[in-house]
C-alpha cells in the first residue's frame, strides 16, 4: 500500500492580507482550513499535518473544534522569517515512512480531489509532480519519498525553496482548471475570486 501524506503551509504572518488566512471563510460553512484538509481527507492522505505560525496558536485552539484538531497533526512554527523552505522541512521531520507527499498552500483554497488523482496517476519515484494551466505551474505538488529524504537531509533551513526544488526533475501536469494557480494573498485577491468583501470562519469572528 502506498503511503501517501500532506504538509499544509500556513506559518506565514500574513502581513499583506491583516489577518490569519486559515480561518478566512471559503464558504458558510468551512475556512479555509477546513476545507483543505476535508479534501485531502476524502482523497484518502493518512497524515495531514499542518504547519502553522505559532502566533496563532490561541486563536485556532479556541475556534477549531477539538474534533477536528484531534484528526490532523499540529506542528508550529515559532521562526517565520526563515521562510518557506522552514516550513517544509518541519512537516517533513514530523512524517513517518511517506512514499509521497502534497505541499499544499493555506493560500490555495481550491485543491479538489480531482486534481490530487492527476497529480498522484502521475507520479515517479525520482520526480515531483505539479499542475500546470496554460504552461503555468501551480499548486499543489506532490514529492516522492527520495525528495522528502533529501528535505529531510538537507542542514541548510534557509534553503530557496524554487531553488532547492530545481534538483529535480519536475512532471508537469496540465489542468484546465485555472485556479490551481490562485494566490490569496490580499483582500483584493480574496475579492476578486469570491466575488464579495473579506470574510473570515464564523467561529472566528467573535476572536479577531
Amino acid at each position: 500500500m502506498v503511503k501517501t501524506d500532506v504538509i499544509i503551509l500556513a506559518g506565514g504572518i500574513s502581513n499583506r492580507f491583516g489577518m490569519p488566512k486559515p480561518f478566512l471563510s471559503f464558504d458558510s460553512n468551512s475556512s479555509f482550513l477546513e476545507k483543505i484538509v476535508s479534501v485531502y481527507q476524502e482523497f484518502g492522505c493518512c497524515d495531514v499535518v499542518l504547519v502553522m505560525n505559532q502566533k496563532h496558536s490561541p486563536l485556532f485552539c479556541s475556534t477549531i473544534p477539538e474534533l477536528f484538531r484531534s484528526k490532523i497533526k499540529i506542528i508550529y512554527n515559532s521562526r517565520t522569517e526563515l521562510g518557506r523552505f522552514y516550513s517544509i522541512k518541519l512537516g517533513v521531520d514530523s512524517l513517518t515512512d511517506s512514499d509521497y507527499c502534497f505541499i499544499q498552500n493555506i493560500d490555495n483554497p481550491f485543491t479538489d480531489t480531482n486534481i490530487l488523482k492527476l497529480l498522484f496517476e502521475s507520479r515517479e519515484e525520482n520526480s515531483y509532480v505539479s499542475p500546470a494551466h496554460l504552461n503555468k505551474g501551480g499548486h499543489p505538488i506532490l514529492l516522492p519519498r527520495m525528495i522528502i529524504s533529501k528535505i529531510r537531509e538537507e542542514k541548510n533551513i534557509e534553503r530557496n525553496t524554487k531553488e532547492f526544488l530545481n534538483q529535480f526533475n519536475k512532471i508537469n501536469v496540465g489542468v484546465k482548471n485555472d485556479k490551481v494557480l490562485a494566490n490569496i494573498n490580499t483582500p483584493e485577491d480574496y475579492e476578486i475570486y469570491f466575488k464579495k468583501p473579506v470574510s473570515i470562519n464564523k467561529y472566528c469572528d467573535r476572536h479577531l
